[in-house]
């Protein structure tokens, strides 16, 4: 079974996208790319096939999708066959499995249906079983969290609040009781996953005691007096997802369950706070990664069987040259995603201990955004039978693709676990973090490896790789040397998001052309094809944010903007519509 090392971070070996950031191309370290044990992947492929049957008969995903409601006792129809404890060692109620076995187990149920998915992915990846890698055998919350967990609660994470998650600040405050016990907590939270099915949340809240003032994180039991279900929310997709507004009125909450990261880093941020980090990075793989892997896979298999089928003037689709432009870089997108998600995985096997942190943040939105621009694309390749529902075209008679529907999916995972410019942003913040803390006279230029299993094109990307690795870190210490405070050049948000995309498409190319050499090596010559189609069309991009990066002079954006907000002058650009809000018809909840 592969090694499930969730506790990567501080201290640790740096791993491969650290080292490139750093101007350094470890190709030893990512090359030859890891694979996952067969004999696990047996294991695997049996969970798999009984959630799939399992789902099948007891989900409709278009009924879902309409009616807004997963079928009633389906998640404790989950947690009876353990589904909610995938990893959990089977004399424990578990199935056992390795990391990459449960994402795969995510990734089959979002295949389906993405809300069939969720509660587990969330409960697996950023419930109260996430935080146990930190706690100790002895430590009391951790005795505390099992004893719970055993009782067979699924938990979830209750942070944003509704004046909006990047605040540092909570308005739900925990005041301690007057006999010392514990605390009570009282607030408001929003877009809460699993907040209406959970019995444990972990609540972030605002505690002054002994003259500080800090951010705990507390481990709520659900069935305590004062915590209430306020509203369901509905998205614009996800239909039937078990999330919430929250209300916390005096919720008593024992001493013992306070888990606050004051006694790493009192100063900082919790979020980012080392530890919780690499919990967050690695937990966000299953609920975000997972299911755009699923939805990334079924577009292309759609695209397959669309072109196949469809004739235009006379013509198979596959014989014009922007219908095999489309196809290829859909394959090429999805083999980079499973390359990249492969490799967060399955490297603490090959590499333990090492740091796996930057990359399982970048993976975030490699695998999301790349599936939005894949679904969009297989919305517009199937024209006809794209954005049309699947019972609209069922009722014509077509194939009853659930495209419209997955799009709807795909568009949520950008935002989820963080909007995606602020994941780059924070991409690019811990990047020059390390070279603020680096050694500038020990910098060095990546080495351009030559593999002699990749074809002249992609030997020839492997090359741009360590080039643009030098030219990213050089980059990275010229801005550090011209700021002492990082604070002041993480205001330069834009510089910083665009480094963020350089940095993910670098990590991507070299987990395309490493997983490209092992499968060649293995008999797969094909891979050679996507390999370079994806990394031409990343080293574009790339080509793009250095242009944009280097750009002499810039737009006054910021005048723009306050003429907009500020001013009456450009009201124009909204004449003719009507600007005052519709009335909601309430339906109560889902």
């Amino acid at each position: 079974m592969a090694t499930d090392d969730k506790q990567t971070g501080p201290g640790r070996p740096p791993g491969f996208l650290a080292e490139l950031q750093l101007g350094r191309l470890r190709w030893d370290l990512i090359h030859p790319f890891p694979q996952q044990d067969e004999a696990d992947r047996s294991r695997g492929d049996q969970v798999v096939a009984e959630l799939t049957a399992f789902l099948q008969e007891f989900v409709d995903p278009t009924e879902v999708d309409v009616t807004g409601r997963l079928p009633e006792g389906y998640h404790r129809e989950l947690e009876g066959r353990g589904y909610f404890r995938l990893q959990d060692p089977v004399g424990q109620g578990g199935l056992g499995l390795s990391a990459q076995n449960a994402f795969r187990v995510v990734q089959a149920a979002a295949s389906w249906s993405v809300p069939a998915c969720y509660a587990m992915a969330v409960h697996l990846g950023l419930g109260a079983g996430a935080y146990l890698t930190l706690l100790g055998e002895e430590d009391g919350l951790g005795a505390e969290l099992r004893g719970l967990l055993a009782e067979g609660l699924i938990s979830g994470d209750a942070d944003t609040e509704p004046t909006g998650a990047i605040n540092r600040s909570r308005s739900t405050v925990a005041v301690p009781t007057e006999d010392g016990t514990g605390y009570l907590i009282s607030g408001e939270k929003i877009f809460i996953q699993n907040g209406p099915i959970a019995g444990l949340l972990r609540v972030s809240a605002t505690v002054r005691e002994d003259g500080k003032e800090y951010i705990g994180l507390f481990f709520v039991d659900t069935r305590a007096p004062g915590f209430r279900v306020k509203s369901w929310h509905e998205y614009l997709g996800l239909k039937g997802l078990p999330n919430a507004a929250l209300t916390f009125d005096r919720v008593f909450v024992p001493r013992e369950r306070i888990f606050s990261p004051k006694s790493w880093t009192s100063e900082e941020e919790w979020r980012i706070s080392p530890e919780l980090n690499a919990v967050s990075a690695y937990g966000r793989m299953f609920p975000i990664s997972a299911p755009a892997t699923a939805i990334a896979k079924l577009c292309l298999h759609w695209s397959r069987e669309f072109v196949q089928r469809r004739t235009a003037h006379g013509r198979g689709l596959d014989q014009y040259d922007e219908i095999q432009r489309t196809v290829a870089t859909t394959a090429a997108e999805v083999f980079a995603i499973e390359s990249v998600t492969d490799w967060c995985l399955l490297a603490a096997d090959r590499h333990p201990g090492i740091d796996l942190v930057p990359e399982r943040t970048a993976a975030k939105n490699i695998t999301s955004t790349t599936c939005w621009q894949i679904v969009d694309r297989t919305v517009s390749l199937l024209a006809g039978e794209g954005f049309e529902t699947a019972r609209s075209k069922a009722r014509r008679g077509a194939e009853p693709l659930p495209v419209e529907r997955f799009f709807r999916d795909a568009r949520a995972l950008r935002i989820a676990g963080g909007v995606d410019f602020m994941v780059d942003h924070y991409i690019a913040r811990g990047a020059l973090l390390a070279h603020y803390a680096a050694d500038a006279d020990a910098a060095t230029t990546a080495a351009a490896p030559d593999d002699a299993r990749l074809t002249g094109r992609n030997r020839a990307h492997l090359s741009a790789l360590a080039e643009e690795s030098s030219r990213f870190a050089g980059f990275c210490r010229e801005l550090t040397s011209r700021h002492d405070n990082p604070e002041e050049l993480f205001e330069q948000e834009r510089t910083l998001i665009l480094l963020g995309r350089v940095s993910s498409d670098l990590f991507s190319m070299a987990a395309v052309l490493a997983r490209a050499s092992r499968l060649t090596a293995q008999g797969t010559d094909s891979v050679q094809e996507l390999a370079d189609v994806f990394c031409t069309q990343a080293r574009q991009r790339i080509a793009d944010a250095w242009g944009r990066l280097a750009a002499p002079a810039q737009p006054d954006h910021a005048g723009a903007c306050a003429a907009w907000l500020h001013g009456d002058g450009l009201d124009f650009l909204i004449n003719d519509v009507v600007t005052a809000t519709p009335p909601a018809t309430f339906e109560g909840n889902c």
